[in-house]
């Protein structure tokens, strides 16, 4: 009964998005963003024991190498549900070099909009890697998927990532108190969002 719920949502969605286009890799010269696979789980795990990443990382971290692969494994099932669209950063200069993830979630086909959510190790910090994932993943969206508005909420403590989507042509919307709960720890979030008229 389930699985047959399940294709009736699936069936539905498709009337909705017959004219997107789903982008699994995409390049600004030696930085790609490109579909996460089974064989990032020992990265993701790796990456998400970084403390300075985890202060305003809702997500990790990862207590073993198996919640990497069930997490990787969830990823790839929103993925074929058009739900949420998960990246890994890579550096290929020839060498590859995985330095983060990027996400499109929350999707909303009937309003055409979805949340955007990035880290990148600190280790590769400050080397652009954040910014040109952002304008890759704004082409895909807005080109790609035919959405409308893009959207991220951070906590305002976090100067670097709210430096870096204002960048990146967001604009601050306003806050929300007490929306994100961070290390058991509530923090006040600043709403940024681009639309795609924004982008033009």
């Amino acid at each position: 009964m389930r699985f047959f719920i399940y294709e009736i949502i699936v069936g539905y969605l498709r009337t909705m998005i017959f004219d997107i286009e789903v982008i699994e890799e995409i390049n600004d010269k030696s930085l790609f963003i490109r579909k996460i696979a089974k064989t990032d789980a020992k990265f993701l795990f790796n990456s998400l024991d970084e403390e300075k990443l985890n202060v305003y990382l809702s997500l990790g971290p990862l207590t073993t190498l198996e919640d990497s692969k069930r997490l990787i494994k969830r990823y790839l099932k929103y993925w074929e549900r058009y739900a949420q669209y998960n990246y890994i950063i890579e550096v290929r200069d020839p060498e590859i070099s995985k330095v983060g993830s990027i996400s499109l979630w929350n999707v909303n086909w009937r309003h055409k909009r979805a949340e955007v959510g990035i880290w990148v190790n600190p280790s590769n910090w400050k080397c652009g890697y954040g910014k040109k994932s952002l304008n890759l993943i704004k082409i895909i969206a807005f080109n790609h998927l035919k959405l409308n508005r893009l959207e991220a909420h951070i906590a305002t403590e976090n100067l670097n990532s709210i430096r870096l989507f204002k960048g990146c042509n967001f604009k601050e919307e306003g806050n929300l108190r007490q929306y994100l709960n961070q290390q058991e720890t509530y923090h006040n979030a600043l709403v940024l969002s681009c639309l795609k008229d924004d982008s033009l």
